[in-house]
């Protein structure tokens, strides 16, 4: 069709050509409103909707470090229908866990899962013959479920954990796990890993008392070094560990408060590398351990 055709078409069907262009133009107008439309409500949308946000499970303490638990109390209306029917909610705090001092005998259904600190203390320690102990150098917590190891520690047959608590209930099972965790992911994140494997151990050791030791804090010298190993990342972690207690079934020890000096650093007579504890501190740590004992 040349230019002259299309002139005279024009020309014949006015009408026709005005309803096709403004069909048109509708047509474009409800396409950019509807695209418009569309980004507004993925830019309002939460995020949430789109993003899974996970977080460790937390504890809310008072000004005194006491647990805050939420009961809620229902209220039925009485026989004569006086009553008013409804739900009151209160914040009361949980008591603080009340430690004991018990003898030998405490540890005989005891595990301790660790890494070298706690193959240090089963090595060179003095706790009871029938203690547990689950530890190898390098233990981290994102290993734990799946790995294995010798019982006792460098000296028995080997043994997957998994096997451990699934054919052996024990009344006490004591982790220190952590140091060997300061630079993989966020304190956050290796809180809320450390929550999962407490519910894993629970699930399958549903009686026994389960003890979160504190990571213990490094020496001075060992700090200034600089590097991931440090006493700002360990005293992070701990704060977050400490929440993971709920004083009924999974209880904190914070071992450090016997172990560091005036700085928060690992006393340096204690240690000879700035990590772990010599022979001869050992018994400071034991000696925490049979003072601070939940008996049930």
């Amino acid at each position: 069709m040349n230019i002259s055709s299309v002139i005279s078409f024009l020309k014949k069907y006015p009408l026709l050509v005005l309803v096709v262009i403004s069909s048109v133009v509708l047509a474009i107008v409800f396409a950019v409103q509807n695209s418009r439309e569309k980004a507004e409500t993925m830019e309002n949308a939460p995020v949430s909707a789109t993003v899974p946000v996970h977080e460790p499970a937390i504890f809310a303490t008072n000004s005194n470090g006491e647990r805050i638990v939420t009961t809620t109390t229902t209220i039925s209306s009485d026989a004569t229908g006086t009553g008013s029917a409804g739900t009151t909610t209160t914040l009361t705090a949980a008591p603080m866990p009340e430690f004991q001092t018990v003898d030998d005998d405490y540890f005989s259904d005891a595990l301790f899962i660790g890494n070298s600190r706690t193959v240090g203390l089963s090595m060179f320690g003095s706790m009871p013959e029938d203690t547990t102990f689950y530890a190898t150098v390098g233990m981290n917590i994102y290993d734990l479920m799946d790995s294995s190891a010798q019982i006792p520690p460098e000296e028995g047959p080997e043994q997957s954990f998994k096997s451990l608590i699934s054919e052996k209930q024990f009344g006490k099972i004591y982790i220190m796990l952590g140091i060997n965790d300061l630079g993989t992911g966020t304190s956050e994140s290796f809180a809320e890993y450390y929550k999962n494997i407490l519910d894993q151990i629970h699930q399958k050791q549903p009686d026994a008392i389960i003890y979160i030791q504190s990571i213990i804090n490094v020496s001075a010298s060992r700090d200034a070094q600089g590097d991931l190993v440090n006493n700002a990342s360990i005293n992070e972690k701990n704060a977050l560990l400490k929440e993971l207690a709920n004083n009924d079934t999974i209880f904190y020890l914070n071992v450090n408060e016997v172990l560091v000096d005036s700085n928060g650093c690992l006393n340096s007579d204690y240690t000879s590398d700035g990590v772990h504890l010599g022979g001869s501190s050992l018994p400071i740590w034991e000696d925490y351990l049979y003072t601070h004992a939940i008996v049930k």
